[in-house]
């Protein structure tokens, strides 16, 4: 008999034990993963070019891995290991230690500043829209996606895109919310989407895969009052020494012949510098 009381009682702690942990684990009070301290570095991505994706034959590559690869060389790391997550959960992989550094075109906005660390900015880019062959409803920008009541808006998830349409009153019915700009591609060329909202590098890049069922809107008008898109690195927030690594770094590589021989072919070139970059 005292053995089974014993044996209930231990039971009884365990579980009291897995609850307390649960909860802990559920309210999100997880102490901040730890910094990088050196050594093989593992750098997230998604799938969306021309910002970054994996080739055919595995190798990833895009402007946001092109720069770190550059950038990480010089400060003295020999071993880079990709990891590939969907963009709206970039950033929580980031915050959960799944990766150290961020590398996929993530755009700078206060929401995600309050979140993650920065780097410099490396590319500064406008906003574009990706239509079907023809432009059917003649749309121009995204102010006139939100005012035509039929028309159905792809975008990506967790995209400053998606954002600003949710700011210009498009509903969420008139959303078709994609994992990746494949996605958002294949919704406009299926007709479940009449356009795709993404920056426009994206835009001009997706428009050669579509195999001619789609255009982009070469006289977009940009979004009022929406700054222009920068991308960036981002690192958990107590990895101020990695990040200031790496932005003494890009302060004398972006704008170089060797940085701009490395984004050209990927569609960034002089017009898609930075601002502080052309006031050194």
């Amino acid at each position: 008999m005292r053995k089974l009381l014993d044996y209930a009682a231990v039971t009884l702690l365990l579980g009291v034990g897995i609850f307390c942990a649960l909860l802990y684990i559920r309210s999100g009070d997880m102490p901040p993963a730890p910094a990088w301290s050196g050594g093989e570095i593992r750098v997230g991505y998604s799938s969306e070019p021309p910002y970054s994706f994996r080739t055919p034959d595995g190798n990833v590559t895009g402007e946001g891995p092109e720069v770190a690869k550059a950038v990480l060389a010089r400060i003295g790391v020999e071993r880079i290991r990709w990891v590939l997550f969907d963009f709206s959960k970039a950033i929580t992989a980031l915050q959960a230690g799944q990766v150290d550094m961020i590398a996929n075109g993530l755009f700078i906005t206060p929401e995600r500043t309050a979140q993650v660390l920065f780097s410099l900015p490396y590319c500064a880019v406008q906003q574009g829209l990706l239509v079907r062959r023809g432009n059917p409803f003649g749309l121009d920008s995204y102010e006139a996606v939100a005012a035509h009541p039929k028309v159905i808006a792809a975008v990506l998830d967790g995209s400053v895109e998606q954002q600003t349409l949710v700011r210009l009153g498009v509903p969420e019915d008139r959303l078709f919310v994609a994992p990746d700009p494949a996605g958002g591609l294949a919704a406009v060329r299926s007709g479940r989407a009449d356009c795709l909202a993404l920056s426009g590098p994206t835009v001009r890049w997706l428009a050669g895969e579509g195999g001619g069922d789609v255009d982009p809107v070469e006289e977009f008008i940009s979004p009022q009052n929406i700054p222009v898109g920068q991308s960036a690195f981002a690192f958990r927030r107590g990895d101020v020494r990695l990040a200031g690594a790496v932005d003494a770094v890009l302060r004398g590589y972006i704008g170089t012949p060797e940085h701009l021989a490395r984004v050209e072919p990927l569609g960034f070139g002089t017009g898609t510098l930075p601002e502080w970059s052309k006031t050194r």
